[in-house]
């Protein structure tokens, strides 16, 4: 009698003690972080996306099917280099109607799912652990790594042309790829300036091809 009256003891013991793991697990992972004040930042965002807008719409033409298609009335000598340009207008367009979920597009918003926390006040540890799943996946899969294989490419037979090239592009790929971007565990606050660096070195290429486009053209 009295070894059933221990193992029911014991039984609720264990059943009181799951329960309150489960609530200390599941009020921890709910735990809201108060984000209102640094989503302020995203003003600093939003004014070098007005920027890549304002750079890409005076130097592109579109067609039918894409807006900034490639550079207006841009003919060269260089094919080479021509062809490498007019590669990274389409690697800018990518990523930015990535950024912006451009309603015009059968697009999916996969370059920036922080954006659905920029009107937000607060983030639970849940929604912060999955964020940084998702943004981390981002950078393995995301508009960056086409812009990453821009080295590959036969950029032009002008050691000049090509090497002004590779120096924009590998200062983005140092950026892109430093321990900074590397933290899985990171804070909200962090996990937004990661964003506002990623998208002001997008800002960087557009002020590097329109500074090009019209040197050339």
């Amino acid at each position: 009698m009295k070894k059933k009256t221990l193992i029911s003891i014991g039984l609720i013991a264990l059943v009181v003690i799951t329960i309150f793991i489960s609530i200390f697990i599941y009020k921890n992972y709910n735990y809201k972080i108060d984000i209102s004040q640094i989503n302020k930042s995203w003003s600093s965002i939003d004014s070098d996306l007005a920027s890549i807008k304002s750079n890409m719409d005076s130097i592109t033409e579109s067609n039918e099917d894409f807006y900034w298609w490639k550079l207006k009335d841009f003919d060269i000598e260089d094919d080479d280099y021509e062809g490498t340009l007019n590669y990274l207008v389409s690697s800018i367009r990518m990523c930015y109607i990535g950024y912006v979920d451009d309603e015009r597009y059968d697009y999916s918003n996969a370059y920036n799912v922080i954006s659905n926390f920029k009107n937000e006040k607060t983030i639970t540890k849940r929604e912060l652990k999955k964020l940084n799943e998702d943004m981390y996946r981002e950078k393995a899969i995301g508009c960056l790594t086409r812009i990453e294989g821009i080295p590959s490419l036969l950029i032009s037979n002008d050691e000049n042309l090509r090497n002004k090239v590779l120096d924009e592009i590998n200062y983005f790929i140092t950026v892109k790829n430093s321990s900074f971007f590397e933290n899985k565990d990171a804070s909200y606050n962090e996990l937004l300036f990661r964003k506002a660096v990623e998208i002001h070195l997008i800002k960087d290429l557009s002020d590097f091809l329109k500074e090009e486009y019209n040197n050339l053209k």
